[in-house]
Parts: structure tokens; C-alpha cells; sequence
């Protein structure tokens, strides 16, 4: 049914997958930069309205890696292009390794962590205060970055792939 849906979406909107791709990419990127610090991601937690966004926008990300899927498995089949294979494998390890509901468990346990932190300070553990953000923030970030690149890929095979 969700492929049905998915082609049907796209047979409908071919001449701008490109664009959507996009656009979801630069929505992506100015997410994660608002998340890649302690004062980001501590609002990020304490919001549910972000976090909703967040989560629709990872969801609306996998949803048109879906639809892009089918239209480069098509293009794959039909000329063994190369960046088409290699767009396929990309799109494949997004979908099978950073699923939204992976993104919502670390962000769980990232949002855990902040509460921990910012209740065991105090004026006499500042330093190990500072040094407890500069892990989280760095552990953070590398997981943001991974999914971003990931995004990014598939964005560049899609001009790449001229499916316009």
C-alpha cells in the first residue's frame, strides 16, 4: 500500500523530486546545526513542538528516499548506471541504519543525558560539568554529522543522476 502510495505521489510530481530532495536536505542540515550543541539540544528536549517537526521531517526524509528508491532501481534496471548503484546503496544504508525510530532512541538517550548533567551541577563539579557537554556535544554531533553526510550523498547522486 505505502509503495502504491509512494508511486502514486511521485507519477504525480515527477519534474520536482529533485527539488523535494532539496529541499528536505537544506531542512536537515539547519536542523542538525540547531542541534549540534548543549543549548540546542536542551531546547530540543525540553520542546515537544520541535521535536515533532524534527521527527516529521526524518519521517518525510525516508519517505521520499523511498519514492527516489523505486525511481533509481527503475533507472538502475533499465541502463546498469553506475551512480545509480551507487545512489541505490546509499539510500539503503540511510533507510536500514539511521530509521527515524533509530534518530528517537539516541535522541532519547541524548535528551537523558542532558537532564542528568544539568541536575548534577553545581558551582563545586563546573568542570566536570564542562567536560560532561564537551563529550555529550562531541558524541552529538558525530552522530548528526553521520546522517546529514548520509542525506548529502544521496542529494549529489540525485543531480548526478539527472532525473529531471
Amino acid at each position: 500500500m505505502a509503495l502504491l502510495f509512494a508511486l502514486s505521489v511521485f507519477g504525480q510530481r515527477k519534474h520536482s523530486i529533485v527539488k523535494v530532495i532539496d529541499d528536505l536536505r537544506y531542512s536537515w542540515d539547519e536542523t542538525a546545526i540547531s542541534l549540534k550543541d548543549y543549548q540546542g539540544i536542551q531546547t530540543f528536549c525540553l520542546s515537544k513542538e520541535n521535536k515533532q517537526k524534527t521527527f516529521e521531517l526524518l519521517d518525510a526524509i525516508h519517505h521520499w528516499d523511498t519514492t527516489l528508491y523505486f525511481v533509481v532501481q527503475e533507472k538502475y534496471e533499465n541502463s546498469k548506471d553506475k551512480e545509480a548503484a551507487a545512489t541505490l546503496r546509499d539510500i539503503e544504508t540511510l533507510e536500514k541504519d539511521f530509521t527515524t525510530l533509530d534518530f528517537k532512541a539516541f535522541i532519547q538517550e541524548e535528551c537523558t543525558q542532558i537532564k542528568v548533567i544539568r541536575d548534577d551541577f553545581d558551582e563545586a563539579t563546573i568542570k566536570k560539568y564542562e567536560k560532561a557537554i564537551r563529550k555529550f556535544e562531541k558524541e552529538l554531533i558525530a552522530y548528526l554529522d553521520i546522517i546529514t553526510e548520509r542525506i548529502d550523498v544521496i542529494d549529489e547522486h540525485v543531480h548526478h543522476l539527472k532525473l529531471d
